[in-house]
């Protein structure tokens, strides 16, 4: 059998990543996809129930590069009378990547616990998310000369597996105007195997990686109208290490300081890099501008590859948009005795 040079490339890059354990779905917004940064965030928000949409494209000039798209839902499902709750929540992921379209579609369950520790200045979250996974490839987009199958011995081009997750987060007020929390979370726990071909071999390569995360947010209120919020995330999957540090800047629209929810404008910078046993590397820098009204969330992000990377993205980088939609029900309710930490988002 023969194939092209262009199919014997898409081949090479499948059969390399169908044995090797790769890198998660991948969203440069650590603010606005929290339940998937770590399930203990679920729930944690000051409302009665979050909507998250987020969607991302990138290394489009390379093949039909990846694109990907979440959704998710939470809420606070019951409230204890110390002012402690438990959150829970669904979220939906998929992943399309490359001219064999490769994909990746997962659906989770979260659940979650938030312990006021001194009723406002201190919390801990725990949270567990259970997920179902199914990883699919289309074997009849590999173009050969000849009437022959590119792929013998089979496979059918599709996996299902079931993924566990779990997390902590801890939360600290200072006072109205310094804050920050600290979260830890860990994917794959379980394991999973994700080979597409079933061998019959017990190989290390073929199951995922665990993912530890590590993240944080502070909240710095430098007048009545201007807040910075740092953040910061390092994650460790295998081969895979990365850092992403930088800032918002938050600044309140109009004059009206009496507006219980008033509109506000953020302009913020992160710095990525990737860290290997051979070198360190400036990834990417990423730039994000984000308007918040009322209880809607929007944010625009892009992140411009500075590394050598860059030669074949030809500076397209990564555009990701994200929504979050937060809603009060009408109906009266009780105040909470203790309001979760306003600075998570």
């Amino acid at each position: 059998m023969r194939l092209n040079l262009h199919s014997l490339l898409i081949l090479f890059c499948f059969l390399a990543t169908s044995s090797v354990s790769a890198q998660d779905v991948h969203f440069s917004q650590i603010h606005a996809s929290p339940t998937i940064l770590n399930p203990a965030m679920t729930g944690l928000f000051i409302g009665d129930l979050r909507f998250i949409a987020n969607a991302r494209s990138q290394w489009q000039s390379v093949t039909k590069g990846y694109k990907s798209i979440a959704f998710a839902v939470d809420m606070k499902v019951y409230e204890t009378n110390d002012g402690d709750f438990v959150g829970g929540g669904l979220q939906f992921v998929t992943d399309k990547a490359g001219d064999l379209d490769f994909k990746i579609n997962s659906v989770g369950l979260n659940i979650s616990y938030l312990k006021s520790i001194d009723r406002g200045r201190n919390f801990i979250s725990f949270g567990l998310q259970n997920a179902f996974v199914t990883n699919s490839v289309d074997y009849s987009k590999i173009i050969a000369f000849d009437n022959e199958p590119a792929i013998q011995n089979g496979s059918e081009g599709k996996i299902k597996y079931v993924d566990i997750s779990a997390g902590i987060g801890w939360f600290h007020n200072f006072n109205d105007d310094y804050a920050f929390h600290i979260g830890v979370s860990i994917n794959h726990i379980n394991k999973a195997y994700v080979s597409f071909f079933d061998n019959g071999y017990n190989d290390s390569d073929v199951y995922l990686y665990r993912k530890f995360v590590v993240h944080g947010t502070g909240d710095l209120k430098i007048n009545r109208k201007s807040t910075l919020k740092p953040s910061f995330l390092v994650a460790d999957q295998g081969p895979h290490k990365e850092t992403t540090v930088g800032s918002f800047w938050k600044y309140r629209a109009g004059k009206d300081n009496r507006q219980r929810k008033p509109t506000y404008i953020y302009f913020g910078a992160w710095i990525r890099t990737h860290i290997s046993k051979e070198n360190f590397t400036t990834d990417a820098i990423i730039c994000a501008v984000r308007l918040d009204i009322k209880n809607t969330f929007m944010t625009f992000t892009f992140d411009a590859t500075i590394s050598s990377l860059n030669k074949v993205a030809y500076g397209n980088g990564g555009p990701e948009f994200s929504l979050v939609q937060v809603i009060d029900f009408k109906k009266k309710r009780r105040p909470a005795k203790v309001e979760c930490p306003a600075f998570l988002y």
